[in-house]
């Protein structure tokens, strides 16, 4: 596959599980690799063979028999950095196959609470060692806030070893209300694991690991009501092929109370939140003013999320916490900025014109005589005239319509808010032009992008992206082939003067 120009930034996603590379302006990664490293068990003893000294992703995962394998990245913390580097030398070079790295910029996507450490030493192996044109480090809760077109909602992010709940507003992270929990998919796998055990069944491969990992990915999914779970007599168990040549039979329920340790973490023995309670537990630490707008704007994102029936399953469990919450005000933006009255048209009484041109043939027709018809072509000449309100004075806001009396012709008007005569068309002066009262022009500080409400009446609405695997990536690639985003990227002369400037608030492009 061609490389794109020079100057079209490079994504890196790089998360436990998975790692996603690509560009900026391609709705998919170009490539998806396990995040594996793996070196050789025993020294080789067959001749003629070149053997590598380490194995990256799909290839250490067809080789993990005979290899030791590690996961450089675990629980969201980098604890193998030379695995680490290994894998970004797969990628870019590898995979991408690119010669020159100095051609292009990076979009890094990272969590929350990185070590500022961390994040430096990250910059200057990319800047140093592999010669990058410039870098942006961009947390990857906003990237999937931005993949569905939002800066303001609240992001349930989960992955491998780490899921998030951040609430964003207008673009900057709340950092004090972000929530993290140590719940996540390796959590789903333990789990799956230990209820084959219970029933019998042992796994006896390597690469158990990965078929575990691969049965709960095609299969497992939620249910409404655990304890009441749907009729599956139709398909009471589930026949699962193994590398041997084997088969084993795993019971249905086993593929709906993996998954249930997202919502009941007592299972796999940890007591903490599960996700519904931290999403309260996020909404309580910010002021009520932004409940319904994070609620009402809430993405999904990360693989852990993508069984089916977790959507209606987590919308069941937040309603039943929202009396936590107490009142949860209404967006201001719910209100509408201006209030309009909109009258209906009243036919009035205007002057007789004693002769006017036909609509139809453009004759002039004398009316003196009470004709209502064109003697030319028979066209009605009778038009019915109405009052149109062009303005409101302050001071006659509110007020209910009254007669008054025209200074230059004399007639009554019913509606004293027009400036003009309905009848002679003068201006009246003695009206004052409408002056918008100060309590309309006062901007409530909501989110600016929320200008259709919700007919429905529900408080929680969810934005799925259409691959929630690819929601990070997406995010990135949207915002990096915009051509004023271009501009924010740092080069590596402005790391070295100020290592600070990688810190660089963009929530001011969204406001």
């Amino acid at each position: 596959m061609a490389l794109p120009l020079p100057g079209t930034p490079i994504i890196l996603d790089i998360g436990g599980a998975y790692v996603k590379i690509g560009f900026a302006g391609e709705p998919n990664p170009r490539f998806i690799f396990p995040c594996i490293t793996g070196t050789e068990k025993y020294k080789s003893v067959m001749v003629d063979i070149d053997a590598r000294s380490v194995y990256v992703g799909n290839d250490a995962m067809r080789m993990r028999g005979v290899l030791k394998v590690k996961y450089p990245i675990q629980r969201g913390q980098i604890l193998d950095w030379e695995g680490y580097y290994e894998i970004l030398n797969h990628g870019f070079y590898n995979l991408l196959r690119i010669e020159n790295l100095s051609s292009y910029p990076v979009i890094y996507a990272e969590h929350p609470f990185i070590p500022k450490e961390t994040k430096q030493y990250i910059a200057r192996l990319l800047f140093e060692t592999h010669r990058i044109k410039s870098l942006i480090m961009l947390e990857a809760p906003f990237l999937s806030s931005f993949s569905v077109g939002l800066t303001t909602s609240l992001v349930i992010e989960s992955g491998d070893g780490v899921t998030w709940i951040v609430p964003i507003i207008k673009g900057q992270i709340q950092s004090q209300a972000i929530q993290k929990l140590l719940l996540s998919g390796i959590d789903v796998n333990h789990n799956l694991k230990n209820l084959l055990m219970r029933e019998g069944i042992n796994i006896e491969s390597a690469a158990a690991e990965e078929i575990i990992k691969k049965i709960k990915e095609k299969n497992c999914y939620f249910v409404l009501d655990p304890n009441n779970p749907p009729s599956s007599a139709d398909i009471d168990k589930l026949t699962y092929p193994m590398p041997d040549g084997s088969v084993k039979e795993i019971p249905n329920r086993m593929l709906y109370e993996a998954p249930e340790v997202m919502f009941q973490p007592t299972l796999a023995g940890y007591n903490m939140m599960n996700i519904p309670q931290a999403v309260i537990h996020s909404l309580q630490l910010l002021s009520r003013d932004y409940w319904a707008d994070l609620l009402g704007h809430i993405v999904l994102s990360g693989g852990n999320l993508s069984y089916s029936g977790f959507e209606e399953r987590i919308k069941q469990e937040l309603y039943n916490l929202l009396p936590q919450l107490g009142h949860i005000p209404k967006s201001k933006k719910t209100e509408p900025l201006f209030e309009f009255e909109t009258n209906k048209l009243e036919e009035v009484q205007g002057i007789e014109k004693m002769q006017d041109n036909c609509p139809e043939c453009g004759a002039l027709v004398d009316l003196s005589n009470g004709k209502e018809q064109c003697p030319s072509c028979g066209a009605n000449m009778s038009v019915p005239k109405v009052s149109i309100d062009l303005g409101v004075s302050q001071e006659n806001i509110g007020k209910e319509k009254t007669n008054e009396i025209c200074p230059y012709c004399k007639k009554k008007i019913k509606d004293v808010s027009s400036v003009f005569c309905p009848y002679c068309g003068q201006k009246i002066d003695s009206f004052q032009n409408p002056e918008i009262p100060d309590k309309i022009i006062e901007h409530p500080d909501v989110a600016e992008e929320f200008v259709e409400t919700d007919k429905s009446g529900e408080i929680i609405k969810f934005y799925v992206p259409d691959n929630l695997q690819y929601a990070i990536f997406n995010g990135a690639s949207i915002l990096g082939s915009l051509p004023s985003f271009q501009n924010l990227f740092i080069t590596y002369e402005q790391f070295q003067a100020n290592a600070e400037i990688l810190y660089t608030d963009l929530s001011e492009l969204f406001r």
